[in-house]
This record gives structure tokens, sequence and C-alpha cells, in this order.
């Protein structure tokens, strides 16, 4: 057998972990909203069926869609639940935090642009 051969060993390959449907949202936007926020959580997030061909792109527009589930691997699962059932903090408290950030949209723009 030629030295360059794949083993058994080098052909492994590991399956995809399962993915479990945590959240059934009522829409397309929250679906993709709350997807949106597990991942910036840093957990990996699908909305399954999302694309399925050139016309799913006309889904949205008339209210329709394949899939509003979102789903996240097994073992996820439970750092998801607790992402979503986290409680927003009071308005009080996000105003109080917004006086204090005086950056403005323009000189955030600004920074990134000067990097």
């Amino acid at each position: 057998m030629p030295d360059n051969f794949p083993t058994d060993e080098s052909m492994e390959t590991t399956m995809p972990e399962e993915m479990v449907s945590i959240y059934d949202a009522p829409d397309q936007f929250t679906a993709e909203l709350i997807c949106a926020t597990l991942e910036a959580a840093g957990i990996e997030a699908t909305i399954p069926h999302l694309t399925i061909g050139p016309a799913s792109g006309l889904f949205p527009h008339l209210g329709l869609g394949w899939s509003r589930e979102v789903s996240v691997p097994a073992s996820q699962v439970e750092a998801a639940r607790a992402v979503l059932q986290a409680e927003l903090p009071p308005e009080a408290e996000l105003i109080a935090e917004q006086e204090v950030d005086t950056l403005t949209l323009e000189e955030a723009e600004e920074r990134i642009r000067n990097l």
C-alpha cells in the first residue's frame, strides 16, 4: 500500500451533533432575533429549512416560512434556555447606563474608521 494512502484513522469523521428545537417563534423576525441573541451569547443556533430553493426569499414578505423554530446543539440546550429565560435589566438601569456612556454613533464610527 502506498505511504500516502489514507488510513482508517485519518478517514474517521465525527457525526454532527443532534440539533434540538428550543423555541417556536410566532414569526420569522422573532425566530431570527432569538437566533441572533443566542449566537451573541456564544451558542450555536439555527433556523432549520430557512432557505429551500430560489423562491424562499419571498416567504417572509408573504408572511410564510418553512420553519420558525430555533434549534441548538443538544449539548447547549440548557445554556440556551438560560439565556432566553434571563430577565432584562430594568429600564431605569438601562437609562443610567446610557447616560454614563456619552459616545455618540458618529464618534464610534470614526473610531472604527481609524483602526
